[in-house]
């Protein structure tokens, strides 16, 4: 059966990284749910493979039009999960792992509820980090968030630290190696 991988945890927790090199080591098994956003593009991130890019207006009409299993409004922006992308995906026999923050995770818990084949597919990660100071370190080292940005993260990010026990499985963040290494084998038990 597909397995539909939520991996959450507060910005600057690693779950885009370990998440990638899960698909990237997976052959093909395993891919990332390409989620839509109304924030613009960072670095180099592309429409289409990083994230469907629209503008706040045509994010809204995507709404009103029923065309997202969940969506949130983050940091003042909008972000969701397409119908389309998950039922493609299945429909080609992957499993799928969706990238999301703690509303769009709780968003799939009542999906679930509702939704049986969905409810039967989805299991949910927490990544954790250490400590609020290693998660600021994290989010300067990234580069790529003004101060004010950093400052809004990590307000959001105590809030969402204590939701940890909504997840079916919580990754206390050490270091790339072991995080990425608990995800692998949290998955792999998923397939058997």
């Amino acid at each position: 059966m597909n397995v539909l991988l939520v991996i959450s945890g507060p910005a600057g927790s690693g779950k885009n990284t370990v998440a990638e090199r899960l698909i990237s080591e997976m052959d093909g098994k395993i891919e990332r749910v390409v989620t839509s956003t109304s924030r613009p593009p960072r670095g180099d991130e592309k429409n289409g493979i990083d994230y469907n890019f629209f503008s706040k207006q045509g994010f809204e009409d995507a709404i009103l039009n029923g065309e997202f299993y969940e969506y949130a409004k983050v940091h003042d922006n909008y972000y969701g999960t397409s119908k389309t992308a998950v039922k493609d995906a299945f429909g080609r026999g992957k499993d799928l792992i969706l990238i999301i923050d703690v509303q769009g995770a709780d968003s799939w818990r009542k999906i679930a509820s509702a939704d049986p084949y969905i409810r039967e597919r989805l299991h949910s990660v927490f990544i954790k980090p250490p400590s609020i100071d290693e998660l600021r370190k994290r989010l300067k080292n990234r580069g790529t968030d003004s101060q004010s940005d950093i400052d809004k993260r990590m307000l959001t990010a105590l809030s969402e630290l204590e939701r940890e026990n909504e997840f079916d499985f919580v990754i206390n963040s050490s270091s790339k190696d072991e995080d990425f290494n608990a995800l692998k084998n949290y998955y792999l038990s998923l397939k058997h």
